[in-house]
């Protein structure tokens, strides 16, 4: 019993000690995540296509170079809105990324260099935006 006293009072003294100076090198973050931000901070997200309507529409082909692209896509009223993307070179091989009939939105981060197609199926107000990361 006594022992466990004596632990009781080491910890709560070694508790209550002022923390050691820290060294400039203790507040630097992890080496990945400064290399991470600082490649985003110099990327930037360029607009490629862009549809605000309210009637079915396919775009013409276009082409993306960066290595990330991205769709954002919102349906702003009832009714389906079906988003189906096509690669130009091979038009009979085709992808549908978005299929909703209340009012929604979301964002759809794609991969892959090259020509494509985007088919919009909705009759009602929606908007999408296509850009790739450069």
């Amino acid at each position: 019993m006594r022992f466990i006293g004596v632990i009781a009072g080491s910890l709560i003294v070694a508790s209550c000690t002022a923390p050691e100076a820290s060294s400039p090198q203790d507040n630097v973050p992890l080496s990945s995540t400064i290399t991470r931000s600082e490649a985003r901070i110099k990327e930037k997200w360029r607009p490629l296509v862009k549809i605000v309507s309210q009637k079915p529409q396919k775009t013409p082909p276009f082409r993306v170079t960066g290595k990330e692209w991205k769709i954002h896509w919102k349906n702003k009223a009832e009714g389906e809105l079906i988003l189906i993307l096509y690669s130009a070179d091979n038009p009979d091989y085709s992808e549908i990324l978005a299929n909703t009939s209340t009012p929604d939105e979301d964002v759809v981060y794609l991969t892959g260099k090259g020509q494509y197609i985007l088919e919009v199926v909705g009759k009602q107000p929606y908007e999408v935006l296509v850009e790739e990361l450069r």
